[in-house]
């Protein structure tokens, strides 16, 4: 037997329900087409986007390229002047190490001829001390033969004294000898020869020195010898001196400079007095 088709029915409502899928289906493609063409735009403009941010790249790139090869030149320059100063200042160094090293043996040389210096210096004392004392050794020896000398010219004049006195001071002498005249304060002078008297009533001294080579400073010490015994004993106090011999420069001195002592030689003494 034989199948029967099925009779479809076409109603009011299934032709509803056909327009509505239909609808709904135009309004999907619809609506998708729309949505693809939103999404062409899109893309053309992530297109456009990526191209533009490709080519920012690209710059950025390029720049960066441009950036590093200035930034390695720039340290190969830097790298070089720090290669150069280090250099100079290796040689600074040794310029330094040098100049040390003279240095030191320049002060050395110096401290070495300074220790010489000073030993030689210290000799050189040694040896004028020596020769001072040796000196002082000569003087005191001079002096003492100056001394002896001198007192054995006084001896000789001493005997003419009061003659004398009489002649040249118009002095009645009184005392004739040798005498240590002591101050109040405690020191004296040694008067080798003092005549002590009296001239028209008044108080007069006379004092004298006698010296083999009498010199400028034995001439001055007995002037302020002379002052100081006027002053002590208040009175005129004259003054001379006697001698084997005087130098031009001391007779000189002693008439220019002190016209009132009077100058003697060893032998007018005996001259004058001897054959009285």
């Amino acid at each position: 037997m034989g199948k029967q088709k099925k009779d479809i029915k076409i109603t009011p409502e299934l032709i509803e329900e056909v327009a509505k899928l239909v609808y709904e289906r135009i309004r999907v493609t619809y609506v998708e087409r729309d949505d693809f063409e939103e999404l062409k735009g899109i893309v053309r403009q992530l297109s456009q986007n990526v191209l533009s941010l490709a080519e920012a790249q690209r710059k950025t790139q390029e720049e960066f390229v441009l950036f590093r090869e200035m930034t390695e030149e720039n340290f190969r320059r830097v790298w070089e002047a720090i290669n150069q100063l280090a250099e100079a200042q290796r040689r600074t160094e040794e310029r330094l190490n040098a100049f040390e090293k003279a240095t030191e043996e320049n002060f050395r040389r110096v401290w070495e001829a300074i220790n010489q210096l000073a030993e030689a210096q210290r000799r050189t004392e040694e040896r004028l001390n020596q020769l001072i004392a040796e000196h002082q050794r000569t003087r005191e020896i001079l002096a003492g033969i100056s001394d002896t000398v001198g007192y054995g010219l006084e001896d000789k004049v001493m005997l003419y004294m009061k003659e004398f006195a009489k002649d040249e001071y118009g002095i009645e002498a009184e005392a004739v000898g040798r005498r240590n005249i002591v101050y109040p304060d405690g020191r004296y002078d040694e008067v080798n020869i003092y005549i002590e008297g009296r001239r028209d009533g008044e108080k007069v001294y006379v004092i004298g020195e006698c010296k083999s080579r009498p010199s400028k400073s034995e001439v001055d010490k007995l002037v302020k010898k002379r002052e100081r015994l006027r002053n002590y004993l208040n009175a005129d106090v004259y003054a001379f001196i006697v001698g084997y011999h005087f130098t031009p420069e001391v007779e000189l001195y002693l008439q220019e400079e002190h016209p009132d002592v009077k100058v003697f030689r060893s032998y007018e003494f005996e001259m004058r007095y001897g054959r009285r």
